[in-house]
């Protein structure tokens, strides 16, 4: 309409093209261009238009994922002797973007992009926020230990890719996910010649830990730092960081999803007083799974309630979130054929 063709008038376009090709599918003939038709162009990410837009229209913009955990054993006085588990439900955010106001935080350059794209930076939310909600819930309920384990039930669907993605900029989407499923990584120069002067990492959960073999390099000199994984579970932070640099944003990606998230909710029941006999670190025992969709409603202990959709939708079309616009592509029909907390 006009309000479009006055940001495409205005002069902070004034050396750029704009390319527009609309075919009629029936017979490939061309309804409009904007440029001649045969010019080739690098087309912007416009897919999630699409992804979006239907998932608007199937869920709603009010609509809200749950993600629901259950005590499945017995409780006596103020312990559970068998497990808690979490089904997740395909929340993109797990509350982690989540402001004091109920929409979902994001930066002009993503930090899923930080790898590829200077000037990402992260917001202040934190990204275990979702969980410490669910595990203050939960001690809330009554129950202060857990004779048992902790499971993520991440069956809503399957996150096996059919192709190959680039694990930094297009990790696969898990029905459940913290922080995008990558552990941000920030570093900041010290004097040349020398480690860092500091290097954090968020979200936090066992058995991460940061091994630094990075060096600061004179002022002007190339940002070739990295963070890789190791085997052990360590984080990696290797190459050169410039004096002058600033603090750098680097991500590495969370190889097992469930298994973190099953970490972190551990951790965070200690941290709201409800304590778990079993490890906090190891694999995610799906074997111990009911079968699917036959949770009792009555053993709900917690439940966390995402904001409105529209609030994904937001984040989504701003930063160009490729995670969640893949998520929507595989969980969307799952959320409109399912009751929720099954």
């Amino acid at each position: 309409g006009i309000e479009v063709a006055k940001i495409m008038g205005s002069s902070f376009y004034e050396y750029g093209e704009w390319g527009y090709l609309e075919v009629d599918p029936s017979n490939g003939s061309t309804v409009r261009a904007l440029a001649p038709p045969d010019r080739l162009y690098n087309p912007s990410s416009a897919a999630k238009l699409f992804s979006v837009s239907t998932a608007l229209d199937d869920l709603g913009f009010d609509h809200r994922f749950e993600t629901p955990v259950y005590a499945q054993g017995e409780i006596t006085d103020d312990t559970l002797t068998g497990d808690l588990v979490l089904v997740a439900s395909g929340d993109l955010t797990m509350g982690g973007r989540t402001t004091t106001d109920g929409s979902i935080a994001f930066t002009s350059i993503d930090h899923t992009y930080a790898n590829d794209v200077p000037g990402a930076i992260l917001t202040s939310e934190d990204p275990l926020a979702g969980l410490d909600e669910i595990a203050d819930q939960i001690y809330k309920s009554g129950i202060t230990s857990v004779d048992g384990d902790v499971i993520i039930d991440d069956r809503l669907f399957d996150p096996s890719p059919t192709v190959e993605p680039d694990p930094t900029l297009d990790p696969w989407p898990s029905p459940i996910t913290i922080n995008d499923n990558v552990i941000d990584v920030e570093i900041t120069p010290g004097e040349v010649g020398e480690v860092p002067e500091s290097v954090t990492w968020r979200p936090q959960a066992a058995p991460y830990e940061i091994d630094v073999q990075a060096e600061t390099v004179a002022a002007g000199e190339p940002n070739t730092v990295s963070v890789s994984a190791a085997s052990d579970g360590g984080i990696v932070v290797s190459g050169n960081i410039a004096a002058d640099a600033g603090k750098l944003l680097r991500i590495v990606p969370i190889e097992d999803p469930a298994a973190f998230a099953r970490t972190a909710l551990i951790e965070a029941l200690e941290r709201a007083g409800v304590s778990v006999s079993a490890s906090s670190t190891g694999s995610n025992p799906t074997s111990e799974l009911p079968e699917k969709g036959s949770y009792d409603a009555n053993a709900e202990v917690a439940a966390y309630e995402s904001p409105p959709f529209s609030e994904y939708a937001k984040l989504i079309l701003k930063v160009s979130h490729n995670y969640g616009a893949k998520g929507l592509h595989r969980g969307k029909k799952v959320h409109t054929a399912r009751p929720q907390g099954c």
